[in-house]
């Protein structure tokens, strides 16, 4: 007991709070950024591990409260470990998309697909390992004619959605 409260009720109540709490984070979660030394999506779990198993301990076994907390706490590190190693830092080192962005796109070459006439619009493919996408596309700078299907661009720039080309004819020959 501590204070009056039985620790099999204390145990119970911090684990119904962690339970909230675990919860709350994972909705809320994303919209937080936690960079500091002490990670709520560790310390949660680690709390919650630590009452589930202390509150098994007092119900099943009849030991000494230090040892079954200091034995509980034992086993959720080491289950909070695993949570951190093999499944949080995969998450948080993991892409949203496998696609590609528009940025990633500046600076590359594509095909045309769709002729591009001297002041209008036509349509290229950028492929890349993961795909390939179509895109409008607009000269960068004036040119003098029209470039036809099959031809290769070099993508300047991207503004809503829109590509921005310059004629490519491969790499610099020496």
């Amino acid at each position: 007991m501590i204070q009056g409260i039985p620790i099999v009720t204390i145990y119970m109540y911090a684990l119904i709070v962690c339970a909230g709490l675990a919860f709350l984070l994972l909705v809320f979660g994303d919209i937080f950024n936690f960079d500091g030394p002490v990670d709520p999506m560790l310390i949660i779990p680690w709390v919650a591990f630590t009452s589930l198993f202390g509150y098994l301990g007092e119900k099943l076994l009849n030991w000494d409260h230090l040892t079954l907390f200091i034995i509980s706490a034992a086993i959720a590190s080491v289950l909070v470990f695993f949570l951190n190693f093999y499944v949080l830092v995969p998450l948080r080192n993991a892409e949203a998309t496998i696609s590609i962005s528009e940025k990633d796109m500046e600076g590359n070459t594509a095909v045309v697909v769709t002729p591009i006439p001297v002041r209008g619009m036509g349509e290229i493919q950028f492929s890349s390992v993961t795909g390939s996408i179509s895109r409008p596309a607009a000269f960068y700078a004036p040119q003098e004619r029209p470039l036809e299907r099959g031809a290769q661009v070099l993508i300047i720039e991207i503004r809503e959605r829109v590509c921005y080309v310059v004629p490519y004819e491969g790499s610099l020959q020496l």
